[in-house]
């Protein structure tokens, strides 16, 4: 039977990923962790400090140098086991992952998301809330978001079946939408007007810096690769990966938002809808509208 151990699992997102892999997809997952690291609380998920008789491995998106080092050196620390990887373009750490991977000698797998929601839209809850609006680079630039959902199902295919040594899978949801798009569809979720305001790059890190109170390393490490690759189009991609591998169509952003609905409060302050005023009439001439 296919036992999955996953890196970095002390990580708060990787470990909702090992609960939808464990809970939704049944697929037999153990956690790997760092020694002071917090204790995973997903029924049935044990956590360890080594690898030890597993046959598979997952990396997950590594978030710096360091990261991407102690992946490298897992990879090379394992053997036997089918090496499976989450990967991302945008990113300098995900190539230099992949390429030390594939050139490992190993069995291995890649699982690409071109844009996976649950990461790329994470910031619009308290952007909306704020202030009743979107902020973004990429003007009408599509992008092919999908739901990590869907990329656990993959992974859950994968981990069962047989043939995908050697494949690197481009996962994407139905269709490629651009943001004005995606706020819009936003909009019609939460019944009440959602605005997309379009910034120069330079306007954007500074409103994330002084608002968001992030490092601008962080902001450009972590978020700016991505809105750099929807702005240069790369991210205009669609797939019928998730469909061919799973036999299941894919979430669309209307159907994601939907499930991620109570994420957005029912109703604004009075505070925000003034900010919500405020921050519209400074930007007014930023407003892009879908279609």
């Amino acid at each position: 039977m296919p036992r999955l151990l996953v890196s970095n699992g002390d990580d708060r997102f990787v470990g909702k990923l090992i609960e939808s892999l464990a809970i939704k997809n049944g697929v037999d997952v153990t956690a790997l962790v760092a020694p002071e690291g917090f204790v995973l609380d997903v029924p049935g998920v044990a956590s360890v400090t080594e690898p030890g008789d597993q046959t598979h491995l997952l990396l997950t998106m590594p978030i710096d140098d360091e990261a991407a080092r102690r992946a490298i050196d897992l990879i090379d620390a394992v053997d036997g086991m089918h090496l499976l990887f989450i990967a991302t373009s945008a990113h300098a750490q995900d190539q230099a992952v992949m390429e030390h991977m594939k050139a490992s000698g190993k069995t291995w797998t890649i699982v690409r998301p071109v844009s996976m929601m649950d990461v790329s839209l994470a910031a619009l809850p308290p952007q909306v809330a704020m202030g009743g609006v979107v902020f973004g680079i990429s003007g009408t630039k599509r992008i092919g978001f999908v739901a990590a959902s869907d990329i656990m199902r993959v992974l859950a295919v994968i981990i069962a079946g047989q043939g995908h040594a050697g494949q690197e899978y481009v996962c994407t949801g139905p269709e490629a939408v651009d943001m004005p798009t995606v706020v819009a569809r936003l909009s019609q979720v939460l019944g009440r007007p959602v605005d997309y305001i379009d910034l120069p790059e330079p306007e954007m890190k500074r409103l994330m810096v002084q608002y968001g109170r992030q490092d601008p390393g962080v902001i450009e490490r972590l978020v700016m690769g991505h809105l750099r690759t929807w702005r240069d189009g790369l991210a205009d991609v669609v797939t019928t990966t998730v469909r061919d591998l799973t036999g299941q169509e894919p979430l669309s952003v209307t159907q994601w938002f939907a499930k991620h609905r109570d994420d957005y409060p029912r109703r604004q302050s009075l505070a925000q809808r003034a900010t919500n005023t405020l921050v519209k009439a400074r930007y007014r001439d930023r407003i892009l509208s879908s279609g």
